[in-house]
């Protein structure tokens, strides 16, 4: 697999988006003038990805860490997120500050006897209602977290004096020899030696990676839709029983599926519907106001377990989200700038890893800036970022969305096959969870050095 180490060779600067109003960020340095010269690293988005990565490069004196949120402040949807054994393992070598945010608030399943499920498989509708597919099985189950109670835990370990507020970023240039000009919306620019853009799904970093005529550079709508509702948990278990309430199921049909799972400590249910039989979504906004009756309509011939778990998202304040990934990129840098998470590889949630890979960026970057002490190594280090990351996350993209279509039983030639499905799913995780993260980033530290 080829490097893009030799991008920074380019005859002219690379832009997008051009903004002519040149007001300067000064970031504070808390390194010594009598050191050398700080590695500057600039990462455009604060959400788990993105402060992961920052709690990473604060490990490292040579590194001047950088966080700028396009929003007012630190901040995620109200949520459930899960966190997958690879996550935990990539959080836990991050380092001490990002492993305890997420013990903190980390959720299992409630039940000893379902301590090592990810999640329980059910049929919902049919002439097998309610008959056991299978139990995902991996070590300590389905771990969550409140996405947002995880997020202001991070944000704790970052210094105040890192983090920059609205500034939404609007085009960046990558000058040889110059370093990474970031021009944010609100007028103002900075300027780092490197560029890590966790900008989410609608990334300005991806365009300028890849180029705004790119097919690639922007994601495509999946052809499936999520509602989703937290509900108390005592309101839960009086509609589902203890045991479903408090555990991780998903709960199977034709082009349908919905997943429930305890969050907060066990005191909130997190229910997410999916309908994967939505062929097109017309609005520019990704997320639309949905009512009850429209939700309740699609689950029409369903059993008392759907049902329920319909009426308890009875809400005036239903929404429907679309589920959007990427196509497959190219590469993930170029010179000084690199792209990570929803930037790089928008997936479907199908396989609870969009959170979780990001994380796994942040590992292999901050493993791999950690050994940068002169910035003409930058791009470097983001080639062997680019070529460890890549296909493993890509494959993440391809793999969820397959996974969807299996337990909303539209695979062909599987269908509502119970024990084609069971084959197929009881193990298809494994690639997943049991990923060596050690290896992944030893083997990403011997790409960067063999290219010095």
């Amino acid at each position: 697999m080829t490097t893009t180490a030799d991008t920074t060779t380019a005859s002219s600067p690379k832009t997008v988006r051009g903004d002519s109003t040149t007001t300067s960020i000064t970031n504070t340095s808390t390194t010594d003038s009598s050191k050398p010269k700080a590695i500057s690293v600039a990462i455009a988005g604060g959400g788990i990805g993105g402060l992961a990565l920052a709690l990473g490069l604060l490990q490292y004196d040579h590194i001047d860490v950088q966080i700028y949120e396009a929003a007012p402040s630190f901040g995620e949807i109200g949520a459930g997120v899960g966190i997958a054994i690879n996550s935990q393992r990539a959080l836990r070598l991050i380092g001490p500050h990002a492993w305890d945010a997420f013990k903190k608030h980390a959720t299992s399943n409630m039940w000893e006897s379902h301590a090592d499920n990810f999640a329980q498989y059910v049929v919902g509708k049919g002439d097998n209602e309610g008959e056991v597919i299978c139990s995902q099985k991996t070590q300590g189950g389905m771990q969550s977290v409140h996405r947002a109670h995880f997020l202001d835990e991070l944000v704790k370990a970052v210094p105040a004096a890192r983090a920059h507020f609205n500034k939404r970023l609007q085009s960046i240039e990558d000058k040889e020899g110059g370093g990474v000009v970031l021009h944010f919306k609100d007028g103002a620019t900075t300027t780092a030696d490197a560029l890590v853009g966790a900008d989410g799904i609608h990334s300005i970093t991806r365009e300028f990676v890849l180029g705004e005529r790119d097919m690639s550079a922007h994601s495509v709508f999946a052809g499936s839709v999520a509602y989703r509702g937290l509900v108390p948990m005592d309101k839960a278990v009086e509609k589902l029983g203890v045991e479903y309430a408090q555990n991780s199921f998903m709960l199977c049909g034709p082009g349908k599926a919905i997943l429930s799972y305890p969050i907060d400590l066990g005191k909130i249910s997190n229910i997410v519907v999916m309908d994967f039989e939505y062929p097109t979504w017309e609005s520019d906004k990704g997320v639309m106001p949905a009512t009850h009756d429209q939700l309740d309509r699609l689950f029409t011939g369903w059993g008392k377990k759907a049902r329920d778990l319909i009426e308890l998202l009875d809400s005036p304040n239903l929404t429907m989200w679309a589920m959007r990934d990427d196509l497959p990129a190219p590469t993930y840098t170029t010179g000084h700038v690199a792209m990570m998470g929803d930037a790089a590889h928008a997936t479907t949630p199908f396989q609870g890893q969009g959170a979780g890979q990001a994380i796994e960026d942040a590992l292999v970057l901050e493993t791999l800036l950690g050994r940068v002490h002169d910035s003409k190594y930058i791009p470097n280090a983001f080639a062997a970022y680019d070529q460890v990351r890549r296909p493993r996350s890509q494959r993440v993209v391809k793999t969820s969305r397959e996974s969807g279509m299996l337990f909303s039983m539209l695979t062909k030639g599987v269908g509502s096959d119970v024990e084609k499905i069971r084959e197929r799913t009881e193990t298809r995780m494994h690639w997943i969870w049991n990923r060596d993260l050690e290896k992944q980033n030893a083997e990403a530290v011997a790409l960067f050095e063999e290219s010095l």
